[in-house]
């Protein structure tokens, strides 16, 4: 299921044209050396990275405690996920992020 909401999200993006490659996550990682086989795997078997690839690297209880004083909650804790929701839910890498959580609650994050 949240890999379906990724899939549809990506494509209506793609469709609409509406941001430029270069705000993209997944370019910001490539200019900081992070190679696209470190998210996708060497034969670009990993279509959407889960939070266990994510966390190779970006550790989620430090991703809690770096947005903790958030309001009018932390986005990276949850009672539904706890610190666990798959990364790309927010953070699309190839297209423009959303906010995972303005599905069903009106917080407002702001999602880099």
């Amino acid at each position: 299921m949240k890999h379906t909401l990724a899939i549809v999200l990506l494509g209506a993006i793609f469709a609409a044209g509406s941001v430029s490659a270069a705000d993209f996550g997944a370019d910001r990682h490539g200019a900081k050396g992070v190679a696209c086989a470190s998210c996708h795997g060497e034969k670009n078997e990993v279509a959407y990275p889960s939070i266990e690839q994510c966390s190779k690297c970006h550790n989620p209880a430090d991703m809690e405690k770096k947005t903790k004083d958030m309001k009018p909650s932390n986005p990276h804790t949850s009672p539904h996920y706890g610190n666990q929701l798959d990364c790309v839910n927010c953070h699309v890498q190839h297209g423009e992020t959303v906010n995972f959580c303005d599905q069903c609650h009106t917080f407002g994050f702001k999602v880099p």
